[in-house]
């Protein structure tokens, strides 16, 4: 049947568009002039009539799993994504030339149209960020994938304000002030489903700077295997959580996973009879059954006067989400040694940093032994696509000669070589002998050797693990493992 066959053509993907596509399960894959070839998880008798009668060809299947569909409608359908999105952008910069006055906002307008259009495509792409940047005579629109920003396209700056205002409209906020930092949040309905979208805009010299942050609560997987815990660094925390109380930091930099993992870790011990409660800034993801709490520093609501809130609610467990000053952290410290469990985050390089952090902010050494039971400090890292290449190479972080793979590029991850992202973890567990150190005067260096030699898994070995499995490349290593003092 492939004999002679070439590659679908713009007129079958504009007829099969996606969301046909998305309906019945396909994707094109060959044609020639009476034939189609089609990706498909099963064969379906009336789909197959309906292709047919559709595209006036015999149509065929070729059967794959799910997974593999979703890669082959994203490579299929991305560029095709980008010349809507192109088209709906001239379509509505020439009605504004037209009407020159102020548009509507409302849902059924073409500001709301093409908004939504820019919100599917990065949704589409598993964007985690949409950004737009003003320039001198344009604004700039950009989204972030695997942690990395990508340029879309320009949009005229006599266009860009009815973009921004219905942004605002959506998420309440006041569409005539724009001299002000404004903060807010709506949702965007994604095939049939709720996507939360966080906003935060702020003026520059130029216009104002908007950031759409994209929560998808349903392609969040909160599970230990989701996040990436597995073998000794999964047993490691499971010892962790099972404590009945102390203090656990998660810590790392910004957009490194740590949200994802505490609530990883609260989902894990949730059950009907302890009573979870969080203070967060905002709440990011609703978990049912655990209550959350939202900073509100207006009101004087912040992240201290939050948790004494809550350890008058008759805790067993609690998350702080960040820990940002003495008071926060002696509050914690001293829950977690009255019988909570506690789970916060704290901006440092490693683990070990961790310890030292607290004790400039002035944290006694006896407080923060008796209360800190262990520390996770993650990085998250790009993952190879399967385009990947092997080859054998000297590492010198490592000394020793490695067979690792580095990056390609292929249609499939839009010739990045890279499809994903991977939380990689180092995990302490504070002995009594640890404890003890530090009540004395050791220094962070010499600490970080006794951790070592305290079975600590360090980043170092974790990112070692992941170069070895093929799951990242040297570059990424590099990229992560440079800052952590761990060379």
């Amino acid at each position: 049947m492939e004999i002679n066959m070439n590659f679908i053509s713009d007129n079958v993907i504009g007829i099969v568009n996606k969301d046909i596509s998305m309906k019945y399960n396909v994707v094109p894959k060959l044609e020639n002039n009476s034939n189609i070839v089609f990706w498909s998880t099963e064969i379906d008798q009336n789909t197959q009539l309906y292709l047919e009668i559709l595209l006036n060809k015999t149509i065929t299947f070729e059967i794959c799993s799910d997974e593999e569909l979703i890669n082959h409608r994203k490579s299929v359908y991305s560029v095709s994504d980008m010349s809507i999105l192109k088209s709906s952008l001239e379509d509505f910069e020439s009605r504004v030339e037209i009407e020159s006055g102020e548009l509507e906002l409302g849902e059924k307008s073409k500001v709301s149209e093409f908004l939504n259009n820019i919100i599917f495509y990065a949704i589409e792409n598993k964007c985690s960020d949409i950004h737009i940047d003003g320039l001198i005579n344009s604004s700039l629109i950009r989204v972030r994938i695997d942690g990395i920003l990508m340029d879309l396209f320009e949009i005229k700056k006599s266009v860009i304000k009815f973009i921004i205002n219905r942004i605002k409209v959506l998420s309440n906020l006041d569409y005539t002030v724009k001299n002000i930092p404004q903060d807010g949040r709506f949702s965007f309905n994604y095939l049939g489903k709720n996507i939360d979208i966080r906003v935060a805009i702020t003026p520059t010299i130029y216009s104002e700077k908007v950031v759409l942050r994209i929560l998808d609560r349903e392609n969040v997987l909160f599970t230990k295997k989701g996040i990436g815990l597995h073998g000794d660094k999964l047993k490691a925390v499971e010892t962790l959580i099972k404590q009945p109380n102390g203090l656990i930091l998660v810590c790392g930099p910004t957009g490194s996973g740590k949200t994802s993992t505490l609530y990883t870790l609260l989902k894990s011990i949730q059950s009907e009879d302890i009573n979870i409660l969080t203070i967060e800034d905002p709440v990011e993801y609703k978990i049912e059954g655990i209550n959350q709490l939202e900073i509100n520093e207006k009101v004087g609501f912040d992240f201290n006067s939050g948790l004494k809130t809550i350890l008058r609610l008759d805790p067993d467990k609690i998350m702080v989400g960040e820990i940002r000053d003495k008071e926060t952290a002696s509050t914690s410290l001293r829950a977690s040694i009255t019988g909570h469990l506690v789970l916060s985050t704290l901006h440092t390089n490693d683990s070990p940093s961790a310890i030292y952090r607290l004790k400039d902010m002035g944290i006694e050494s006896y407080l923060i032994s008796a209360g800190i039971i262990g520390i996770i400090s993650q990085r998250l890292v790009r993952k190879l696509c399967d385009c990947k290449i092997k080859e054998k190479k000297y590492i010198d972080i490592f000394d020793e000669e490695m067979e690792i793979y580095k990056k390609c590029g292929c249609p499939k991850c839009a010739n990045s070589g890279y499809a994903g992202r991977k939380a990689v973890f180092e995990i302490l567990i504070l002995d009594d002998e640890l404890k003890e150190a530090l009540n004395s005067s050791i220094s962070l260096t010499e600490f970080r050797k006794l951790c070592k030699k305290h079975n600590m898994i360090s980043l170092k070995e974790s990112m070692k693990e992941l170069l070895l499995e093929g799951i990242t490349s040297l570059d990424e290593v590099y990229k992560n493992i440079i800052t952590i003092g761990d060379l």
